[in-house]
C-alpha cells in the first residue's frame, strides 16, 4: 500500500528525508485540540464501583479514584503519531501542510515503512471519522485487548476531518523514528515550489533511484494530476550499496546489506552486511560510520556482523562491530 506525507520543505524535512527518518509527533503537537477524545464514562462508572466497595467512602476518594483513572486511560504522552494520507493530488493537503504548494509530498511503500519496532510498538490504521468520540469499557483497557484502546484513542477523529483520508502510524517513540531506505518511493513537488529547491532535492536523492513527479491543475478543472519528470536514472543506484568515493578516498568498496533490523523505541539495530573484499581497519570504520548515518542515525547501540563470501557460505561472520555510546568496537574473526 503507498502513503503519502506532505511537507514544508524546511532543512528539518530534508534532513529527516536524507537520513530516512519521519518525526513521529506527539498529542498534544498535533494541530486538533480534540485529538485522543474518548467517552470513558462506562469504565469511570465501573472502576468508581469497583472503589467505593472496596474502599472509596469519601468525596475526596471518589476523586482520587477519578484522578487515577483519567492517568490510566490517558495515552497523551506514551505514544507518537506519524499522520500519512492516501492521496498526494488533494489540494487542502497541499495548502495545510506543504507550505501553500511550495513544498513536497513524500510517497512511501507502508508495508516496508512497517517492518521496524514489530507489532507491539507500531500500530497502523486508517482513521476512522465519527460525529462523536468512540466509547471506551472496561474491556478495551484490560491487557490482551490493549489493540482496541489504542486505535479508538488514537484512530478516531471528527468527520470534519475526513476529506484528509488520513492513515496514521503509532510509535512508542516520540520524535525521530528510522526506517528502512527501501520505503521512499518517490516525491511530489508542489505547484508553487522554487525551481532551486526542486533542483536541490532531486540532486540529493537522484542517486537513490526514486521517481520525481511535479503537481500541476488540470485544464479549466480544480483538480491536480502528477507529471512523471525525466531524470537519469539509467545507472543502477548505489545508494547503500557502494561506499561514496569522497568516503573511501577513490576507493571502490561494494557491499551488501542482508539484514537491517531496527528498534526505534530503544535505540537498537542490528545489521549484516556482505562485503565485496576484505577491509583494512580504518575502510570499515568509514564503512560502519556511513551506515550508522544511513541506516539508524539515532541509534544508541548498533551491532553489525560483516561477511565476504566465503565467510557467508561458512556462516561465521568476517568481522563483528559494535557501537556503543559513540565508542566503535570491531573484531575481525581471525582463523588460527
Amino acid at each position: 500500500m503507498l502513503v503519502f506525507k506532505y511537507r514544508s520543505g524546511t532543512e528539518n524535512d530534508l534532513k529527516a528525508l536524507e537520513n530516512n527518518q519521519y518525526w513521529s509527533s506527539s498529542i498534544e503537537q498535533l494541530n486538533d485540540p480534540c485529538e485522543a477524545i474518548t467517552d470513558a464514562k462506562r469504565v469511570k462508572r465501573f472502576l468508581n464501583y469497583i472503589g467505593q466497595k472496596v474502599a472509596a467512602k469519601t468525596r475526596e476518594g471518589v476523586k482520587l479514584i477519578n484522578d487515577n483513572t483519567d492517568d490510566v486511560l490517558s495515552m497523551d504522552n506514551k505514544m507518537g503519531i506519524y499522520s500519512l494520507s492516501k492521496t498526494p493530488l488533494d489540494e487542502l493537503l497541499w495548502a495545510h501542510y506543504a507550505n501553500s504548494h511550495k513544498g513536497f509530498c513524500i510517497e512511501y511503500d507502508l508495508d516496508i515503512l512497517l517492518k521496524n519496532d514489530g507489532k507491539n510498538h507500531v500500530h497502523s490504521f486508517p482513521v476512522i471519522y465519527s460525529k462523536k468520540p468512540p466509547s471506551i469499557g472496561f474491556l478495551d483497557i484490560i491487557k490482551n485487548k490493549q489493540n482496541n484502546y489504542i486505535k479508538k484513542f488514537a484512530f478516531h477523529k471528527s468527520k470534519r476531518w475526513e476529506y484528509e483520508q488520513e492513515h496514521r502510524i503509532v510509535t512508542s517513540k516520540i520524535g525521530l523514528n528510522s526506517y528502512y531506505h527501501k520505503a521512499l518511493k518517490s516525491i511530489y513537488f508542489g505547484l508553487k515550489i522554487k525551481e532551486s529547491d526542486k533542483s536541490k532535492i532531486i540532486n540529493l536523492f537522484k542517486s537513490r533511484g526514486i521517481q520525481f513527479y511535479q503537481i500541476e491543475l488540470e485544464k479549466n478543472s480544480y483538480s491536480f494530476k502528477a507529471v512523471k519528470l525525466e531524470s537519469d536514472n539509467s545507472h543502477e543506484s548505489k545508494y547503500l550499496k557502494q561506499l561514496p568515493i569522497t568516503i573511501s578516498n577513490g576507493k571502490i568498496i561494494e557491499f551488501e546489506i542482508l539484514k537491517s533490523k531496527i528498534f526505534n523505541y530503544g535505540g537498537i539495530g542490528e545489521f549484516k552486511v556482505l562485503l565485496k573484499q576484505e577491509l583494512n581497519k580504518s575502510e570499515l570504520e568509514n564503512l560502519i560510520n556511513y551506515l550508522k548515518e544511513n541506516l539508524f542515525n539515532e541509534g544508541k547501540v548498533l551491532f553489525f556482523e560483516f561477511f565476504t563470501e566465503q565467510n557467508k557460505a561458512e556462516g561465521v561472520p568476517w568481522a563483528y562491530a559494535n557501537i556503543r555510546k559513540g565508542q566503535t568496537d570491531i573484531q575481525f574473526n581471525r582463523k588460527k
